[in-house]
């Protein structure tokens, strides 16, 4: 079994943070959402040392009128990587946590999260092809880029605005149930397994004071890379 604690990036970590004093407003009160669960296949067979059948096989996904968080963790809770994206002001933050070491990043306004690779000239072609995902209606569009063509599935049924701000696939303005998505080096194929409408506690996307945050974009996707690349 791998040694994960090799992965921690002490010297990164004590270059590239400076203290977190811009924080976002803290949510409060009771809020609808719609919460998803995603399937994950991982299109590598290894992440930097790391096996991927030994990495989290799961992202949940909350969706509300205000605020969008996506969640991934494993390791026995000592990973996770969690995105809060803000409607309102169009930003996304990054929050890792890797064996207790918990660094975030607030991205600015329409970047793209860190740590996910952007599409190159991105083309979409809606389709009306139509299929049941997680018993529910899926339409189907093929995304083109400079170099791949696949399929990618959405919903129009759960009504959120910018849905896939967390995603490289900000152009489409629903939910998706099935579409890949590229952190790190890591390639991953999500489908949506699960899906309910709830009501959640808003200070879920509050940013805890433990994380530290880095001091830009770049530095946040070094320590991500680290993680999922070999030295």
């Amino acid at each position: 079994m791998p040694d994960f604690k090799q992965y921690i990036f002490p010297a990164i970590f004590v270059i590239t943070v400076i203290s977190s004093c811009n924080r976002l407003k803290e949510p409060r009160g009771m809020v609808e959402a719609d919460y998803i669960k995603y399937q994950v296949e991982y299109l590598n067979d290894m992440a930097g040392d790391i096996p991927t059948k030994m990495l989290p096989d799961v992202l949940e996904a909350y969706y509300t009128d205000r605020y969008i968080l996506t969640e991934i963790n494993g390791f026995f809770g000592q990973f996770s990587l969690v995105m809060v994206a803000d409607l309102r002001k169009n930003n996304v933050t990054t929050m890792l946590n890797f064996f207790g070491n918990k660094v975030s990043y607030r991205g600015k306004r329409g970047e793209i999260p860190a740590g996910i690779k952007e599409l190159v000239d991105p083309d979409i072609i809606y389709t009306d092809d139509t299929t049941s995902i997680c018993n529910m209606l899926s339409k189907k569009a093929v995304v083109k880029t400079e170099d791949a063509s696949y399929d990618v599935y959405y919903v129009e049924d759960i009504n959120i605005e910018a849905p896939n701000i967390t995603t490289p696939y900000n152009f489409i303005d629903y939910v998706l149930s099935d579409f890949r998505v590229q952190l790190s080096e890591l390639k991953m194929h999500l489908v949506m397994y699960d899906h309910e409408e709830t009501t959640i506690d808003a200070s879920i996307f509050s940013i805890p004071e433990e994380y530290v945050s880095v001091s830009s974009r770049e530095s946040m996707e070094s320590i991500i890379n680290s993680l999922f690349t070999k030295d």
